[in-house]
């Protein structure tokens, strides 16, 4: 051990000394150490006598004689929270942890968590948990609320403020010793509460107090539950300095005055007690807690004016539909909806990252990004990768995303088959599944096939039945996106006013989102492109037609009824296509496949006519024969012809061509002529030069971006702005 410094204290300092322990009572010990010090009294004495290690008392002493009284403040270990939300600790403390293991051992949550296993074993105690595997806690409220099997009966947060009303709900016997039964609901869905409530957490308005004009709302909601609920009796936990409205103001009454009150301390966060109280509920009563958390999450997602009033429906009732809200700017709950989101995103895009590289990235602030990591992390949509060096410090952990966390089923569909494909959050594709159809074929025999595909890719794979967030359908237009009704499109005969999404949602039973087939290909090709796909670009989708997504501002561009990149219509007037009335004209090139085989067979090119004719052809470009590669360039010099009114338009640089005509033996043909286009005719061709790519995707691309797309939807960091309000309103 090196020699400790020896003090030689005036009066002065010691007096100095004596006064700075005594303005707060956890400073006596430091004090004291320092003190035996300067009397000579050994390590092992003071340690001895103070109750503390040695290591304790050789640490404060250094740190004393090299930095004085400053020296003797407690600093808090780099990366870990000054402060504690203790009913996070708990709440984190019941979701579990990710599988195999069925319980947090302390130290492993500490570390989970970022804070001391001596400070976790406290919280412990003061909330009555033996452990990781609690079944049973206690709020360390005024007075304390021991809960054994609590009903969530209502929620009112306003400004800071916040009041949750429970109950405890005695409908099994206590079994003899005492013991209660545990019930674990399944771990997933348990984390999956937790990060949700989570989002609320950090979420939490910091306005001083809740206005006077909200209290009468919390009296009604006090007497509704009262009277509904009657014995035993509804406790009221209340956070923000609110207490009980006086009986008779605003609603109140008898049944109000039933309620017994609990002030919550500061280091109890309102949103975090919610998760405790409904973690135990989902653990004791899972059946009854599915439908009452489902409300009350979709209140909170809701982003409702203050004050939230949210009451509990009766158990078996209907879910009701969820309240208008009023335009707003952006509201809270989605701004931390958003930064959740571009936590994602960022991940996603990079591959990897650290929490220091996030928050470099998104401009948080590094304890925003340590509580969305953790609970992400909790909720397994994150994994910790292999620790990386990183010079002095603390070796950074990378995170990223977990490929197994989500699915998402992709369905397109083309006048001549159905593919569908099952793809992992990190793109990954599981399954893939073709039909081809028979010419003519009905809506409802289409339908049919795609459920029945799409449970077959289920049943394939537990993993997908357990993990699928939605299904994606990419299509041709026209149609109405969003009321998911497709409008006669082209090569489909009887196909009008068919109300695609319904229909399918209805026989599968998840959600379902319906695309224009080049606009899906766009999703595609960002969400699996990540790094390489970060800025705007369109997106040239060839297959049996012509036409183009795009992702502009960082978002995807559907236009008002989702039909936008109508492409078809670009080259018609670049090349004089027009209709006795002066309308765009049809363009045999707008449909590539049907064109280049036409072009080949009338230069005298010939096979049988087979499903696989159009691979013949392009087998043909690919061995050098000049007939088919004169066919596709034919083709792919008109296409060019409308990519430049794309460009001008929309004045981007990457270009991104794919799709079922573009396979890799002849994207180089396409790719040439198109790129010899755009950087020749359009008006600002001097100032900017424009990439011409081929997709990252392979001829499924419409298939994997309609998946993606319902990756899109869930994780896109995008706020809820006034515009779109107004836009879903209408």
């Amino acid at each position: 051990m090196p020699d400790l410094p020896e003090f030689s204290l005036t009066r002065a300092q010691q007096e100095a000394l004596r006064r700075w322990s005594r303005e707060r009572p956890d400073r006596d010990v430091r004090a004291r150490i320092i003190l035996d010090a300067a009397a000579g009294v050994s390590v092992s004495d003071s340690a001895r006598t103070l109750g503390v290690s040695r290591p304790t008392v050789s640490s404060w002493r250094s740190r004393y004689a090299a930095q004085g009284l400053d020296g003797l403040e407690h600093r808090p270990r780099s990366g870990r929270p000054p402060r504690i939300d203790e009913a996070d600790v708990i709440a984190a403390t019941l979701a579990g942890p990710p599988p195999p293991r069925p319980a947090w051992s302390a130290r492993a949550l500490a570390d989970h968590l970022g804070i001391s296993h001596t400070a976790l074993s406290a919280v412990w105690r003061r909330w009555g948990v033996a452990g990781g595997d609690a079944a049973a806690v206690t709020l360390p409220t005024a007075p304390p609320l021991p809960l054994l099997r609590p009903r969530l009966l209502g929620l009112w947060h306003a400004a800071d403020a916040a009041v949750i009303l429970l109950a405890e709900t005695p409908d099994t016997p206590e079994p003899a010793g005492g013991a209660l039964p545990a019930v674990p609901a399944p771990a997933e869905q348990r984390r999956a509460l937790n990060a949700a409530l989570g989002t609320a957490l950090g979420n939490a308005s910091t306005a001083e107090g809740p206005r006077a004009d909200a209290l009468p709302a919390l009296a009604e909601l006090l007497a509704e539950v009262g009277a509904a609920h009657g014995a035993p009796g509804v406790h009221a936990v209340a956070f923000g300095g609110v207490g009980a409205p006086p009986e008779g103001g605003g609603g109140g009454g008898p049944a109000a005055a039933d309620v017994t009150w609990h002030t919550a301390p500061e280091f109890m966060s309102w949103p975090a007690t919610l998760g405790v109280v409904c973690q135990l509920q989902l653990r004791h009563r899972p059946a009854a807690a599915a439908a009452a958390h489902g409300s009350l999450l979709d209140a909170l997602r809701a982003g409702q004016a203050a004050p939230l009033v949210w009451r509990c429906p009766a158990e078996g009732a209907a879910p009701e539909p969820p309240t208008a809200r009023a335009p707003r700017a952006f509201d809270q709950l989605a701004l931390g909806s958003f930064n959740e989101k571009l936590v994602i995103e960022s991940i996603r895009e990079a591959g990897s990252l650290s929490r220091v590289e996030i928050a470099q990235r998104t401009g948080l602030t590094p304890q925003a990004v340590s509580r969305i990591t953790r609970n992400l992390l909790t909720s397994a949509f994150l994994v910790e990768d292999s620790v990386r060096p990183g010079g002095k410090g603390k070796p950074r952990v990378p995170l990223r995303l977990r490929a197994d966390a989500a699915c998402a089923i992709g369905i397109h569909l083309d006048p001549e088959m159905i593919t569908q494909v099952v793809v992992d959050l990190c793109g990954g594709v599981l399954d893939q599944r073709v039909l081809p159809l028979r010419e003519g074929a009905d809506p409802d025999s289409v339908i049919d096939s795609m459920t029945r595909m799409a449970r077959e890719a289920v049943a394939a794979s537990r993993a997908v039945s357990d993990t699928l967030l939605g299904v994606g359908i990419a299509v041709p237009g026209p149609l109405d996106a969003g009321a998911g009704v497709l409008y006669d499109p082209p090569l489909f005969s009887g196909w009008r006013d068919v109300p695609l999404r319904a229909a399918l949602a209805e026989r599968l039973g998840v959600p379902v989102t319906v695309e224009k087939d080049a606009t899906a290909a766009a999703i595609g090709e960002r969400w699996i492109g990540a790094a390489a796909r970060t800025g705007d670009f369109v997106y040239l989708y060839l297959g049996a037609g012509a036409g183009a997504g795009a992702f502009l501002n960082g978002d995807v561009y559907r236009g008002r009824t989702g039909n936008a990149g109508e492409f078809g219509e670009l080259c018609a007037f670049a090349l004089g296509h027009l209709t006795p009335e002066g309308g765009p004209g049809r363009v045999p090139e707008c449909a590539p496949m049907s064109s280049a085989l036409d072009k080949a067979a009338a230069a005298g090119l010939t096979w049988p006519q087979a499903p696989g004719a159009y691979e013949s052809l392009c087998a043909a470009a690919a061995a050098g024969d000049a007939r088919a590669v004169r066919a596709f360039r034919e083709v792919a010099r008109v296409v060019a012809r409308g990519a430049t009114g794309v460009t001008d338009l929309l004045d981007t640089t990457l270009l991104i061509v794919g799709g079922p005509a573009v396979p890799a033996p002849v994207a180089g043909l396409f790719l040439s002529e198109i790129s010899a286009a755009v950087n020749r005719f359009p008006l600002a061709s001097r100032l900017r030069r424009v990439h011409v790519e081929h997709s990252l995707l392979n001829e499924s691309a419409a298939a994997v971006g309609a998946a993606s797309g319902v990756f899109h939807a869930s994780f896109a960091p995008r706020l809820r702005t006034h515009a779109r309000a107004e836009a879903r309103a209408t």
